[in-house]
């Protein structure tokens, strides 16, 4: 062999060889699916993996949930969440959710998406990317802020800390306003996820009713905020009375009200203070 093929033929092997250590070394954003045994169908999620992602040692994750109407690409396509994640050693799983309001739906027996998230996507997360699910965290913004304060207040000691931003705390009650604003096309998949006569179900899925009978101990961290320009102009009112649940409950929590309406703009900003603060109460879990 010439002596130039020879060094044309390792230059490209240890290229290649560093571009692999690289690849292995930096946060990668993968799509996938799963199938849902709860759901009888294959979900969409998206994954973020942060550098030296490897699956044969123990990750904090967290759950991060998309608003109404939305899907397991929007955090990633709105937001700067690859940036402001970067450096953190954290495993983030954003799942298809649909319209569905992440409840086991009263009228939907193949629409148990609480299920999908508590029990098929965990397996998931803990299978596949070597998630602690002793050190899981969830989040979301509208649908999905209401989403992530059911799914911790269900399940308390399943998670460390839950970040929901402009959580919908008037869902089925505002559905009169929601139509007021132009969003009578929200009243199908809400009266499919919690029924016309919603009243006993949504007892048992009503975020202020379990905050005030649930055991505190061992439940998880609250950062709650919501903007203040927020065009659901009672969402404020419900996160104050909210707010103030905990504090006579005694959680531990810490409480944001900003500038900022119901949209992409102010999630993108907030995200990176829920990044921050899941720092600080974590001291990011290894």
């Amino acid at each position: 062999m010439k002596l130039t093929t020879y060094v044309r033929r390792m230059r490209a092997i240890v290229g290649l060889t560093l571009l692999s250590l690289s690849a292995a070394w930096t946060q990668s954003l993968h799509v996938d699916s799963l199938f849902s045994t709860a759901l009888g169908r294959t979900m969409r999620y998206n994954v973020l993996l942060p550098r030296g992602h490897a699956p044969e040692r123990l990750w904090p994750g967290m759950l991060l949930l998309h608003g109404f109407a939305g899907n397991e690409t929007n955090w990633t396509g709105f937001t700067k969440i690859q940036q402001f994640a970067r450096d953190i050693p954290l495993v983030i799983v954003m799942p298809q959710g649909n319209s569905a309001w992440y409840v086991n739906a009263k009228t939907g027996v193949s629409d148990r998406y609480e299920d999908f998230v508590m029990r098929d996507l965990r397996n998931e997360m803990a299978g596949r990317f070597g998630v602690d699910t002793a050190q899981l965290s969830i989040a979301g913004l509208s649908m999905g802020g209401y989403g992530s304060l059911l799914l911790a207040l269900k399940h308390p000691r399943s998670f460390v800390f839950v970040a929901p931003l402009s959580s919908s705390l008037d869902i089925p009650m505002g559905i009169p306003e929601l139509e007021q604003h132009g969003r009578q096309g929200m009243r199908p998949e809400l009266e499919r996820a919690f029924g016309k006569d919603s009243s006993g179900f949504w007892a048992r899925n009503d975020p202020f009713t379990l905050a005030s009978s649930i055991d505190t101990t061992g439940a998880p961290f609250f950062y709650i905020a919501t903007g203040i320009q927020d065009e659901f102009k009672k969402r404020l009112e419900y996160h104050r009375s909210f707010v103030e649940i905990l504090r006579t409950r005694g959680f531990r929590y810490e409480y944001h009200e900003t500038p900022g309406r119901h949209n992409w703009e102010y999630w993108g900003m907030e995200i990176e203070s829920v990044l921050r603060k899941w720092q600080d109460v974590t001291g990011g879990i290894q």
